[in-house]
């Protein structure tokens, strides 16, 4: 069953096995799916295909830059990155997850996929803010299920570089959550609505401003 349709075209590469990773890919969550309770367990099989189509929707609005280094906030099976990073080779990308034995998991695929230029990293986001090597540094964040959208343009005013953008993944939530956000240092945000409920809302952020970096600190939602 092919997962991605026609994103082939964003591959750059119209001879790529991008469909057989994913392929690859879906089938590997699906069997660890178990032990790790990656995704949920009812109908795993249509969560998946849904999932990882719904990861590649950034390909197909223009709006998105998705530019390197990416990092995927809270990234749990690997969701958007893995995806992502299999469409789009060239992608430098790192995948965020608190949860060690998930971790593992993402390590087992970039192996067996082959993917260069990709890690995956065992650490919390407010944690990772206070590494000088990660402020300013991404060119892209995305995140699915993890947190509010204020406390990822929290971590997002530490580790965008200017002219960065985020990319979040929501629900029902989103309307709510978008009321009152404090933008300062952001343009204001882009919706995509999809049929089925999802929203994907995208935010760039502005040139540096003075001021001094606020560093997140304590334990947070990831």
């Amino acid at each position: 069953m092919s997962i991605h349709n026609n994103y082939l075209c964003f591959t750059n590469n119209p001879h790529s096995n991008v469909d057989n990773s994913l392929e690859i890919y879906r089938n590997a969550v699906a069997n660890a799916n178990k032990k790790l309770n990656l995704v949920s367990r009812y109908s795993v099989e249509n969560s998946l295909n849904r999932l990882i189509k719904e990861s590649l929707i950034p390909l197909d609005w223009n709006r998105c830059l998705l530019s390197s280094p990416l990092i995927d906030i809270g990234s749990g099976a690997g969701i958007p990155g893995i995806p992502l990073r299999v469409a789009k080779p060239d992608l430098k990308i790192t995948l965020l997850e608190a949860n060690r034995r998930k971790v593992l998991f993402i390590k087992s695929i970039i192996e067996t996929l082959k993917l260069q230029n990709s890690e995956a990293l065992n650490e919390r986001a407010e944690n990772i803010c206070q590494y000088a090597q990660y402020q300013a540094y991404f060119g892209t964040i995305v995140s699915r299920a993890v947190c509010s959208l204020s406390k990822l343009m929290e971590w997002g005013n530490v580790l965008l570089r200017p002219g960065g953008e985020l990319i979040v993944w929501k629900g029902s939530s989103v309307n709510s959550e978008l009321e009152g956000i404090d933008l300062t240092g952001w343009k204001d945000p882009e919706l995509l609505k999809k049929p089925n409920g999802l929203t994907l809302v995208r935010f760039e952020k502005r040139t540096a401003e003075s001021g001094s970096l606020y560093i997140p600190e304590g334990n947070e939602c990831e």
